[in-house]
């Protein structure tokens, strides 16, 4: 990411000069160096914080695999305690491109507000994974999320984020996501790496998709209350929830969106499964439980 230079050229410029004359820096009235630092300060916390299409290498062989990198689109924080990566539902895949500088829709709604401290304590970074190929939802089960493709891309991702953030990870998966998300950390308990992440959050769940009783990690559920899509019943994730809650010996908490309107849309693309006009239910769960577990 570039450093937005409008309207400080000058100072900047004569940072690069002092740097270049050590002379000049040893000359330099410490007011006017303390004025630079502070300026050169806020522009670069101004870059941090701004949105962008990050793409992550992947560098996994296997029988068809693409070496296409992974897109992702980066919501940062200068405030951030923890890196959420999210896992899309549908087929996964949101087509970003590498001019993109902004993301509509739930992810506005109910992500972005994350990474922004005058809408939630603004401890997040943001990280939307987009997948490069295209994931069937499957008529039973979402059975493309438990590719080997699609579970390394994932962990990369993962990582390329822990290194660069040095901050817990979470990962949350909506709808065809939250298969993703629970075959990604079945993955891991086979490597005995379920350490890489610190958090889950299983969103308007698939049907069918589980954790198993060996899974030791935070999870927040959300459903919605008047979710119509039949293969994403809130009946199906509370069963999920209950059973977490006789094995599973980290805190798990199951929160029902209550707000927001049904659209004229597919049932499950639009309206209660997206949380449509309940973003901020959806946020202010995430962002309150992270928080009491991260404290």
């Amino acid at each position: 990411m570039s450093l937005p230079l409008v309207g400080q050229e000058s100072y900047l410029g004569k940072i690069v000069a002092l740097c270049k004359n050590s002379r000049a820096i040893m000359r330099v009235d410490w007011k006017h160096m303390t004025k630079f630092l502070a300026i050169f300060t806020i522009l670069w916390a101004q870059t941090l914080a701004m949105a962008d299409v990050v793409p992550v290498a992947f560098t996994e062989k296997g029988f068809m695999f693409s070496d296409a990198p992974t897109l992702t689109f980066v919501w940062p924080s200068t405030q951030a305690k923890t890196t959420l990566i999210f896992i899309p539902g549908g087929e996964g895949r949101i087509g970003l491109t590498p001019e993109r500088k902004n993301l509509g829709g739930f992810y506005a709604a109910t992500l972005k507000p994350l990474s922004d401290p005058q809408l939630t304590s603004g401890r997040f970074n943001v990280v939307v994974f987009d997948s490069p190929v295209i994931l069937p939802s499957g008529s039973g089960y979402a059975y493309s999320r438990q590719s080997s493709e699609h579970l390394l891309r994932i962990e990369s991702v993962v990582r390329h984020y822990k290194e660069l953030y040095d901050l817990p990870v979470w990962i949350m998966g909506h709808s065809n996501g939250a298969v993703s998300i629970t075959e990604f950390y079945k993955m891991l308990q086979k490597k005995q790496q379920e350490a890489l992440v610190h958090g889950a959050v299983f969103s308007s769940a698939r049907n069918g998709a589980n954790f198993n009783d060996s899974t030791k990690l935070p999870i927040l559920f959300l459903a919605h209350e008047k979710d119509g899509c039949q293969v994403s019943l809130p009946s199906a994730s509370r069963t999920v929830y209950e059973q977490q809650q006789k094995t599973n010996p980290m805190k798990t908490e199951y929160v029902v969106v209550k707000g927001g309107e049904a659209q004229t849309q597919n049932v499950c693309t639009s309206g209660f499964h997206m949380f449509y006009g309940a973003g901020v239910e959806a946020y202010v769960a995430i962002d309150g439980f992270v928080q009491s577990v991260q404290r």
